[in-house]
């Protein structure tokens, strides 16, 4: 409601006096009457900070409560929450404290309160329900409720301060799982545009968010290149991002064909040896696995469901190489999707053998060393994992699958995927499951219209009738098994308008995929918090999956344009950028508060010349403990690992893999769905949207905000109204000074339906310059008013 003429309204009046390890980053709120002093450490330890409540002061007076959460980030974060009197817009806070003093004068558009959990990437234009989320929670001090009546909040453009929606909060539940008591902020009538803030008042605003536009497409971009990265016998160079990998990886591959297993292939040296590329890093380390076969099927799902949202450019990912895989350059005439999907299915042709059997993977004995270094500089020897049924069922679908979207550029290409696709089919066809088979022959009758092919598609449609079963399974794990949970299998059949297809196939497709969408929409409904699936569980990031949770009533949604789908896949969505308990986003490069340590080799090294992680990884995140080192990380977390809620069990730290590896088949597969909420397009690098306020759409009527109906002018003290009420409605004028203290409030009687002229006397204001608000029932308008006398 106010012009933002500071960035902050913290103001260090005596620097702290603090151990040579401990500064002060901040002074924030987690509710309205506790302050958060933010201290970061270069030490890990739990105990740098005195918290004996004595020793605090606030205007002189002792804190009600003292309580604390200390995690792993940047080395140490240590959060002090004081409990203290209802906090007052414009009044100062003076904290003493053992380690020095300081002063903030708290202000709700400008103190951030940590308790608003917002999406930090980019919330979607598409959906009708965007919302944040609000939930007090003081570390040992646990969460709270609000008493009393609940706040009224608003909306504002961070570099205008003029505010686009008002509301007031609604309880939205409680659950075991988070801990959590939360309310809910409607942003459903927030035009796209951006950077906005959310001022809640008397308890603080929240970090920025964009809906829609630059910040979308900047949030498309930066996930679907982290897929890029990922590759292996790739570069990852200038101009495509900074110097990391100067050649290709992991070309050299030893016929050693071993036992499946984690870093356990001996190479002696002496094997065949053949040059081989393509395919991705599993994770932090170098193998590459059967698994990751799934990521080319969902990009090439995403690609044939909305092909006018992807094209060549797009992700500025290189697409012309030498015959070495060298780059040579990019803009090769594919959508850059279809590249990555190339690239994902370039493995399992290098790993085909004569007989059509493919390897599971290349695999060595241990792990790359040192961590920070980048892949190029392994030195150790990588050999064949033994041939196994899985990787050759799911490619002779693949293949022809890429095969048909390649066609129209390489048809050269496309035959020779063909033909493998046939030769592995042939090996393997005895001993396929059913979606696999289905797969095959569905892709197999749109390349060339096999009518037995056709036929064994209509025979075989019942092998989706589990999918509502696997909707939170893990995609690959179910390769060559009867458990379908690949939407990827079967769109191009639902989706295809050049051959004729079944109409009672393609309904009986269409509503297996509803039945998945309604079943992942069931899920989210059980948890306060987006998070899709049961936060209890035993699989390595299933609590950062939303992107697979999202895909069935996205793809639903397309099919129907019923909106309740493209709701949920965008709510889900919000999950991993910062809508959960920590208001963390556990992807790297997105959000103002994301993880630090990521267990990625690359990233350490990339980390250790300043440039920060490798961007678009999202780490497993909380509820599972696993660690690789000889001492238990969590014993750091204040309060303790084990007495949090699941979805708080989370520490930031390298060693626990369980929540800071992170995989390309279960993080990072269904990148693509960001950018079709972003509705296609591609982002400037060079242009941060939130550097500058972006342009604000103009929503339609039914219950949205549209552009304000309502004009103003100053002269010779009077401030002159223009508006036009759709009905009868009361107005309002307020006037704030910047800080955010109230000087005057005039109210208007209720004026009839339609057009007015008003004019206020501001005699009884002093000269000076203040925030100007006016509001009916349905519009408002503020701005900054320079009063001269």
């Amino acid at each position: 409601m106010r012009k933002l003429l500071i960035t902050t309204m913290m103001i260090v009046t005596a620097y702290f006096q603090v151990h040579a390890t401990l500064s002060l980053s901040e002074v924030r709120t987690a509710s309205n009457n506790v302050l958060v002093v933010y201290f970061k450490s270069n030490t890990v330890t739990n105990n740098e900070v005195d918290v004996t409540k004595a020793s605090w002061t606030i205007n002189g007076t002792e804190p009600v409560n003292i309580y604390r959460f200390v995690t792993e980030a940047n080395r140490t974060d240590h959060f002090i929450y004081l409990e203290t009197s209802q906090l007052v817009n414009g009044t100062e806070y003076k904290i003493h404290s053992p380690h020095g003093d300081t002063t903030i004068t708290f202000d709700d558009h400008t103190t951030f309160c940590e308790a608003i959990k917002t999406n930090q990437g980019a919330y979607s234009p598409l959906s009708k329900s965007n919302n944040a989320l609000f939930a007090i929670w003081l570390g040992t001090g646990g969460s709270k409720s609000i008493t009393g009546t609940l706040p009224e909040y608003e909306v504002f453009e961070q570099h205008t301060g003029n505010v686009v929606a008002t509301g007031t909060f609604v309880k939205n539940g409680s659950d075991a799982s988070s801990g959590d008591t939360t309310y809910k902020i409607d942003l459903s009538k927030v035009p796209e545009g951006g950077p906005y803030k959310i001022a809640v008042k008397g308890y603080g605003c929240s970090y920025p968010f964009g809906i829609g536009g630059a910040f979308s497409k900047r949030l498309a971009y930066i996930t679907f290149r982290g897929q890029y990265y990922q590759r292996c016998g790739c570069p990852i160079r200038e101009p495509y991002m900074l110097d990391v990998r100067e050649k290709p990886c992991h070309t050299t591959i030893y016929d050693t064909d071993g036992s499946i297993g984690e870093a356990n292939i001996v190479v002696s040296g002496n094997e065949r040896t053949f040059k081989c590329y393509g395919g991705y890093h599993d994770a932090g380390d170098a193998d590459r696995r059967a698994y990751h076969i799934s990521n080319p099927i969902v990009n090439l799902m995403f690609y044939e469901t909305f092909p006018d949202l992807f094209t060549d450019g797009q992700y500025n990912i290189p697409d012309k190489f030498d015959a070495d895989y060298n780059i040579i350059g990019k803009g090769n005439g594919i959508p850059d999707i279809i590249d990555e999907a190339e690239w994902g299915t370039l493995i399992w042709e290098y790993l085909q053998n004569d007989d059509g059997s493919i390897h599971w993977g290349t695999e060595t004995k241990g792990y790359p060393d040192p961590f920070d270094s980048p892949l190029d500089k392994d030195t150790k020897k990588y050999g064949t994992v033994k041939t196994d049924s899985r990787p050759a069922a799911v490619a002779a679908g693949l293949f022809l699958h890429l095969a048909r979207i390649m066609q129209p550029y390489n048809p050269e290409r496309a035959e020779k995927l063909a033909e493998r696709a046939q030769k592995s089919f042939t090996f393997i066809s005895a001993k396929m499951a059913n979606p696999e088979k289905l797969y095959y022959y569905i892709q197999k009758y749109l390349y060339d219209g096999d009518e037995a092919a056709h036929e064994q598609v209509k025979a075989l449609k019942s092998a989706v009738d589990n999918y509502k079963k696997n909707i939170a399974a893990t995609l690959s794990y179910s390769l060559n098994d009867t458990a379908f949970d690949n939407a990827g299998y079967i769109m191009s059949y639902i989706l295809e308008k050049k051959r004729p297809v079944d109409q009672t196939v393609v309904e009986y497709f269409t509503n297996a995929l509803k039945s998945a969408a309604d079943a992942n929409i069931a899920e989210l409904k059980k948890y306060v918090y987006p998070i899709g699936n049961n936060p209890v569980g035993t699989a390595w990031g299933h609590n950062v999956r939303q992107p697979l949770y999202a895909t069935a009533p996205l793809l639903y949604w397309k099919l129907t344009k019923d909106q309740q789908y493209i709701d949920a896949a965008c709510d889900l969505l919000n999950y991993t950028l910062g809508v959960n308990p920590l208001g963390l986003s556990y992807t790297t490069g997105i959000g103002f508060k994301q993880v630090h340590n990521p267990h990625d080799r690359e990233s350490a090294y990339t980390t250790g010349k300043g440039w920060g992680n490798k961007p678009g990884i999202t780490v497993f995140g909380p509820g599972i403990k696993h660690f690789v080192s000889t001492s238990d990380p969590t014993t750091l977390l204040v309060p303790s690992f084990s007495s949090l809620p699941v979805e708080r069990q989370y520490q930031d730290n390298i060693d626990v893999i369980s929540m800071n590896e992170f995989t390309i088949f279960e993080t990072m597969t269904h990148y693509a769905i960001y950018t079709v909420l972003a509705q296609g397009g591609t982002w400037d690098e060079s242009k941060d949207p939130f550097k500058t306020q972006q342009e604000v759409g103009v929503r339609s009527t039914s219950g949205t905000r549209i552009k304000s109906g309502i004009s103003y002018s100053v002269d010779n003290n009077t401030l002159t109204i223009n508006l036009d009420t759709k009905k009868k409605s009361p107005v309002t004028v307020d006037f704030y000074t910047i800080s955010g203290q109230s000087v005057q409030r005039f109210k208007i009687r209720k004026l009839s339906e339609g057009a007015h002229t008003i004019p206020v006397s501001l005699t009884k204001i002093k000269s000076g310059t203040y925030m100007c608000k006016i509001a009916t029932k349905d519009d408002a308008v503020s701005g900054v008013i320079t009063i001269s006398k």
